[in-house]
């Protein structure tokens, strides 16, 4: 009977050290307007978008990253000032070199996690590979910070101390 009991205990233990770490996760703080995303970096993926109006400067491309969760849903984040192209590209080259790095990433995301409505968004698909492509199943928030275990990428220092749990 001890020995029953003992290689239960053995057999409980090894099955809940093998689990594997969720690939996505979310924390919702300070009246649901910041998150903190844990998630697998192949579930990130990002593009710069020209927005193509009247021939104005070249101050006209927006960051975009696409977050896939476990119901496949896509959240959306984007960097809350247009760019020139350059700056958009080398934001995008920095996080890419982040989400490379590790195979998992904590993102801060800011603004209310709100829920599209069937009609209210053009479907738009974001190819996440292996896990297929799906549109944005939310409004966007606004990228705040991303880090991997070596390092981050923040759009402003100032906010950066106030995401929980984001170490720079």
């Amino acid at each position: 009977m001890t020995n029953l009991k003992n290689n239960l205990l053995f057999l409980f233990l090894l099955l809940s050290g093998c689990q594997t770490p969720k690939p996505f996760e979310i924390k919702s703080f300070e009246k649901e307007e910041l998150h903190i995303v844990k998630v697998s970096s192949d579930r990130v993926k990002q593009e710069c978008y020209f927005l193509n109006a009247e021939k104005e400067n070249k101050w006209r491309h927006q960051y975009f990253l696409y977050i896939l969760n476990n119901g496949n849903e896509v959240i959306a984040a984007m960097h809350p000032i247009n760019q020139d192209d350059d700056q958009c590209r080398i934001q995008k080259t920095k996080i890419e070199k982040i989400l490379k790095e590790d195979s998992k990433v904590t993102l801060c995301l800011r603004d209310v996690l709100i829920k599209n409505s069937e009609k209210s968004t053009p479907d738009i698909y974001i190819d996440f590979g292996s896990y297929g492509k799906h549109s944005s199943s939310y409004t966007y928030l606004t990228l705040d910070t991303i880090c991997n275990s070596k390092q981050c990428f923040s759009i402003s220092e100032t906010w950066t101390d106030t995401c929980p749990g984001v170490k720079k």
